[in-house]
């Protein structure tokens, strides 16, 4: 019975992470894309995205977030750890990471 129960609770953490690491690949990438097609700041786009992480995955912390501008691409990158809810085994870090190319006038 311990082991049918700790097998459910390791399923149930490796899902619930899996969600996790799709709604922080979403957005990131949508802040990349912010910054390449709406011409949005930067600095505004790294706040923007912690606030995001923060409102779409539940149980995020230590959120360290960076959308920066190169010469000819966009990237976007998020870590954090992230606590599934119900018993929990221990932390699980997660990263995500996007880029994008800049649209440059010929």
């Amino acid at each position: 019975m311990a082991a049918t129960f700790l097998l459910l609770l390791v399923l149930v953490q490796v899902a619930t992470a899996m969600t996790a690491r799709s709604a922080a690949d979403a957005a990131v990438t949508a802040s990349a894309r912010r910054v390449v097609v709406a011409e949005s700041a930067a600095a505004s786009e790294t706040e923007a995205l912690a606030d995001e992480i923060s409102l779409l995955i539940p149980g995020a912390g230590d959120i360290e977030a960076e959308v920066r501008v190169t010469r000819r691409s966009v990237v976007a990158v998020t870590r954090f750890s992230w606590s599934p809810p119900g018993p929990n085994l221990a932390d699980i870090l997660i990263t995500a990471r996007a880029e994008l190319p800049r649209v440059l006038e010929p």
